[in-house]
């Protein structure tokens, strides 16, 4: 007999969906009457324990409502009668034929979710049959996931009792399913022959693809501001679709606060245009804005250099999101992740029986997929040289083949092309094209390291450090001053990134509201030590010697005696990492300790 409790995993994952669209509290329970999965709230109000009498008049009698749960004859002897929090539900047991697998339940802890079952009784008891009965027929064949298809006229009926309008769309963004409420929604459009990206933000569809829950991000539609919410689909650990509901009956009202709500960045609620999500007021950052700007009605192929980390992704989806084809999809492809042998399959497609294990019915390529819209092409310079010459026959012609194919396939794309690299090296060095090259260097724009943006560090530390805040749960108010003089100094080979990494780092270990000296990690002082000993002078907060080696420039100037002994120390050590390292040892003190001192002698001297 086969087990329900062996696929708890896909089980929670449908109630939740469940959940999500008819608004009600699933659980499902074997035949021994234990908990196998439940929502959240049915969880929080019943436990994980249930009567065993209730499920076993359920067993026996195939299905119960209990319009007065605490007050049936089978509550006779449970923890919660004549007081119990559910106010009304519908058990209905999970069979094929004569077999028994378990018991299932929609469940509403409040009234007004009683009085929604109560006049749709005939509606929810449909469904639930129609439910269970999947669940059965699915188990029953002992293959859950690769069932799918059976319920599909099931969860389409779902989808169809919700007010609400919803997408099912997969990993590429193509809408796979929606119901009749999003079909009115974007009536302008037939949603089945478009890719999500021409109706969603780009930047949420690829937060919920990626595997994220999201839950009502505030978004322009239909030049109305509304909510969205995500439920991604795994198989194993892949995304395999996505659920999008679009919350219609929580449209804003003139009295409602936007700001009040979750948003994906702090930056983004209804900003008058995406260029706000470039964060800086620096010379090089305004400059490329305007230049962004200017080129919101061209066509031609842009060029992104900038070191790892400066945020030439982003930069990509703002060029794509202020043009004529924002509307259209924005497609990425990162040369450096797929290996040669597929490159070709993965930008072009490919036909049904192309190769050995290709799908039914061939693939689409990226090329395809960004029809009406741009194709980004990161870490152009890891691009294979053979398939160099063909991305140049397409930016010539705008015109491929799939592989296996013999019909010429039309397209028309914007390509944004991005590298860390120096191209131009690389053309001397015969590793790049040098016509592909120019057929990309339309539009150059270089995205400076964060080392040169020290007027922008403020505004990026303040942006992640609210972002940090949200994702760990914490509240950290501020930054210290020592803490903002080191990150101004620092040399930020990981740039924005790592910038990211430290502040989230901090607010990890921080146990005081405000980051400093102490939540800093040991990778990031070392570094700094290393950039300092290397350097003609060196920096301790705002002060900077020069013409001496690190730490002596404080010798002449500092006169207490912790100084002095500090100073001999390092003298004896040495004043590189290594010394450093010695001298807090031989003090007793962390390296932070040491550090923090020797910026404290800066500047007060």
């Amino acid at each position: 007999m086969i087990q329900i409790n062996k696929y708890k995993t896909e089980l929670e994952e449908t109630i939740e969906l469940i959940k999500m669209i008819l608004g009600i509290d699933v659980a499902i329970f074997d035949l021994q009457a234990q908990l196998v999965v439940c929502t959240k709230d049915y969880l929080l109000q019943k436990g994980n324990t249930v009567h065993a009498p209730s499920i076993e008049e359920v067993i026996a009698k195939k299905k119960v409502v209990v319009n007065k749960p605490g007050h049936m004859p089978t509550c006779s002897g449970c923890r919660f009668i004549g007081n119990c929090p559910a106010k009304i539900e519908i058990l209905k047991s999970i069979r094929l034929d004569e077999v028994l697998f378990g018991v299932m339940t929609f469940t509403s802890f409040s009234k007004q979710g009683h009085d929604k079952i109560t006049k749709n009784t005939k509606i929810f008891v449909d469904a639930l049959n129609m439910f269970s009965d999947g669940i059965a027929r699915l188990l029953s064949r002992k293959q859950l996931l690769n069932s799918l298809d059976e319920t599909k006229n099931i969860l389409n009926a779902f989808m169809d009792l919700s007010r609400e309008s919803m997408l099912a769309v997969n990993p590429k963004g193509t809408v796979i399913k929606c119901n009749h409420q999003a079909q009115k929604l974007f009536s302008f459009c037939d949603l089945y022959t478009r890719s999500a990206y021409h109706i969603l933000p780009g930047h949420v569809i690829d937060k919920a693809l990626e595997g994220n829950h999201l839950k009502k991000i505030g978004l322009n539609i239909n030049n109305q501001k509304a909510y969205v919410s995500a439920k991604p689909v795994f198989e194993g650990n892949e995304v395999t679709a996505c659920v999008f509901t679009i919350h219609e009956n929580e449209l804003l009202k003139p009295d409602k606060k936007f700001s009040d709500h979750i948003s994906l960045k702090s930056n983004e609620n209804f900003s008058d245009s995406p260029l706000s999500s470039i964060l800086g007021e620096s010379y090089q950052i305004v400059k490329i804005k305007k230049n962004i700007s200017k080129l919101s009605k061209s066509l031609s192929t842009v060029l992104i250099t900038g070191e790892t980390g400066t945020g030439k992704g982003l930069l990509a989806k703002v060029i794509h999101q202020t043009s004529v084809r924002s509307k259209g999809p924005f497609v990425p492809l990162n040369c450096t992740s797929i290996p040669e042998t597929l490159f070709e399959s993965e930008l072009f497609g490919y036909e049904e029986g192309a190769f050995t294990g290709a799908k039914k019915g061939g693939k689409p390529g990226r090329l395809e997929l960004a029809r009406g819209g741009t194709l980004f092409l990161d870490e152009i310079g890891e691009m294979p040289l053979h398939m160099q010459v063909k991305l140049l026959n397409v930016l010539q012609d705008y015109e491929f083949q799939r592989v296996g194919g013999v019909a010429p396939i039309s397209i028309d794309i914007r390509v944004i092309a991005a590298t860390n690299q120096d191209l131009h090296n690389l053309v001397e060095e015969k590793k790049f094209r040098t016509d592909l090259f120019y057929r990309l260097n339309v539009i150059p724009m270089t995205l400076p390291p964060l080392r040169n943006r020290e007027k922008d560090i403020d505004i990026i530390a303040g942006m992640f450090l609210k972002d940090a805040n949200k994702k760990v749960g914490r509240n950290i108010q501020t930054i210290s001053n020592p803490v903002m003089a080191l990150f101004r100094s620092h040399t930020w080979p990981g740039n924005i990134r790592e910038l990211q990494n430290i502040i989230e780092y901090c607010i990890n270990l921080e146990d005081t509201d405000i980051i400093t000296e102490d939540s800093l990690p040991e990778r990031f002082l070392t570094h700094m030590d290393i950039n300092k000993s290397n350097s003609q002078g060196i920096q301790f907060g705002a002060i900077t010697k020069t013409a001496s080696p690190p730490g002596q420039g404080i010798k002449s100037r500092v006169l207490t005696s912790e100084a002095k002994t500090i100073l001999s120390y390092l003298d004896r050590h040495g004043h590189d990492v290594q010394g450093k390292n010695k001298t807090a040892s031989e003090l007793g003190i962390s390296l932070r300790t040491l550090y923090r001192k020797l910026e404290k002698y800066s500047r007060e001297n």
